[in-house]
């Protein structure tokens, strides 16, 4: 029997409790802990917190972040999600 390849759903389900990356409108990037989804692809986020880069004086890429606890990612907001690595 040949193996159907996973479907994006099916990433998605795998990275529940792992740390995942999501790009959203205006440029904005968050990283937390993905606690679930619904059927409207709403991702709800524990340890959330939004991360800004920029250059320092010396020209090197700082990283910096806003903590925001536990949020909820409307879908439709969602540019691209980065998943955890799959078992």
């Amino acid at each position: 029997m040949e193996r159907r390849p996973n479907r994006p759903i099916d990433y998605l389900k795998s990275s529940i409790n792992k740390v995942i990356l999501i790009k959203v409108k205006r440029n904005r990037l968050l990283r937390g802990i993905l606690a679930g989804f619904d059927e409207h692809l709403n991702l709800f986020l524990e340890e959330a917190s939004q991360l800004f880069e920029y250059q320092d004086e010396e020209g090197n890429i700082r990283e910096e972040h806003e903590t925001l606890g536990s949020i909820v990612v409307r879908g439709d907001n969602v540019i691209f999600v980065n998943l955890a690595e799959s078992d």
